[in-house]
């Protein structure tokens, strides 16, 4: 599902108009984000938990040439469903 799909489907059930529904999706990834990049755990009811992980440093290798290549340590972006959420998408 696009954005633009989303934002529709939340302004036709909640009754509001799609560029207000925008702007509070716009504020609230910017906010999530900002936590994110903090360090923060985003932890929201009913869908899930947001955090960092470090991964750590590996030796990758070039499939073209065969060379080992270092990789950094690097952070990426977890996301745990909540049990409710896993259920439903399964039943």
């Amino acid at each position: 599902m696009k954005r633009k799909v989303l934002v529709e489907r939340i302004a036709q059930n909640v009754k509001e108009k799609p560029n207000v529904v925008q702007s509070v999706l716009r504020e609230f990834v910017k906010v999530l984000a900002e936590a994110i990049k903090n360090g923060e755990t985003v932890t929201i009811s009913g869908l899930g938990q947001f955090k960092v992980k470090i991964t750590k440093p590996k030796i990758g290798r070039n499939p073209k040439t065969g060379e080992t290549v270092p990789i950094p340590e690097r952070k990426k972006v977890s996301f745990r469903p909540t049990e409710w959420l896993r259920r439903y998408i399964n039943s």
